[in-house]
């Protein structure tokens, strides 16, 4: 995946562009946690053909892998927008 930076300044509301990226990361966490839940199922596992599994799988680390990095930009947006209460 390729990240851009583009110099917005003023453009973006902070605290909304931080309110929908942690609803996008709640999101993703329930997703991931409905992922784990089938690969921690012994009996899905066993049943399901290897292809399914492999595909929730890879599910799982893509949901970790965008939690990352919207937890890295919700990051950034705390050091940059004006000290608020959290």
């Amino acid at each position: 995946s390729v990240e851009l930076y583009l110099p917005l300044g003023d453009m973006i509301d902070l605290d909304e562009e931080h309110a929908r990226l942690s609803k996008e990361v709640g999101k993703l966490e329930q997703e991931l946690s409905r992922v784990q839940k089938k690969l921690a199922n012994a009996e899905f596992v066993r049943k399901a053909k290897e292809e399914v599994v492999q595909k929730e799988r890879e599910k799982a680390a893509t949901y970790r892998d965008k939690i990352r990095t919207l937890n890295r930009s919700l990051a950034r947006i705390a050091e940059i927008r004006p000290n608020r209460s959290r």
